[in-house]
């Protein structure tokens, strides 16, 4: 309701909660009924298949996700539809993607970590391609992506490896040849709670050397296991592939190029 491009709708569909979020959803609803609509069906057992299956029920020109427990900046849409749209003049019937970076909070909003991408080691510019997508298990986080129409259609293919529903989104844009955009201004207030679903992990990147990974090998070893499998699921290609994708990717940082 704040934010400063007014030009929006709000779907909600609760996922099976068993506190007040209905009474809350439907009274916003009420209030707000040009603005806010809640879409009723059976829940859909975790956070990937319902924004998934929502993003089935809508039709709609851009696209956005938004959790629950996080906070957006007043010109999140605003500057995100500004680079969308100019992406979309420079590569004309493309699904195109682009995000942020997101400032880490605790559950009373005190700043925990400046740059998600800093502590993730996500960068931006390294991911160009579907190729490029094994070297890193995160690209965007979901509530600060806005995407075209034409990025939906891509998500066509079956989703029961599906991780995350912003990663899919993520790599399904790349197999169809689409454009990923990273935007470095931090438009979410990134809520940490110790309940999330998905959230910023208690190690920095900097920190993961051999010695973190050999602790944690389990740990590590389902991580990459079940991101190929998704890799995989869409053609990505052989395990040697992926294992060169990732060295690629840490080699590309230190020297600094693509």
């Amino acid at each position: 309701m704040a934010q400063t491009c007014q030009d929006w709708h709000l779907y909600v569909h609760d996922d099976g909660s068993k506190d007040g979020t209905v009474t809350i959803l439907n009274s916003f609803a009420s209030a707000h009924p040009d603005r806010i609509s809640i879409l009723d069906y059976p829940p859909t057992g975790g956070a990937c298949n319902n924004f998934l299956s929502m993003l089935n029920r809508v039709e709609a020109r851009y696209y956005m996700f938004c959790d629950q427990d996080d906070v957006w900046q007043p010109n999140k849409i605003e500057l995100s539809i500004g680079k969308l749209r100019q992406m979309e003049q420079e590569h004309p019937q493309k699904g195109i993607v682009v995000y942020t970076d997101l400032q880490i909070v605790d559950e009373s909003l005190a700043p925990l970590s400046a740059s998600m991408w800093e502590h993730a080691g996500i960068y931006p510019q390294y991911i160009r391609t579907f190729a490029d997508s094994g070297g890193h298990t995160a690209i965007a986080t979901g509530c600060t992506m806005m995407f075209n129409n034409e990025a939906k259609k891509c998500c066509r293919f079956p989703t029961d490896k599906a991780l995350m529903h912003d990663i899919w989104v993520c790599l399904c844009v790349l197999k169809c040849g689409g454009v990923l955009k990273g935007i470095e201004d931090k438009t979410v207030l990134y809520r940490q709670h110790g309940h999330n679903t998905l959230g910023a992990t208690d190690t920095k990147a900097a920190d993961i050397g051999l010695r973190y990974r050999l602790l944690n090998i389990r740990k590590v070893f389902r991580s990459n296991r079940l991101y190929y499998a998704m890799l995989s699921s869409l053609g990505y290609g052989s395990v040697m592939k992926y294992l060169c994708s990732k060295v690629k990717y840490k080699t590309r940082i230190k020297r600094a190029y693509y």
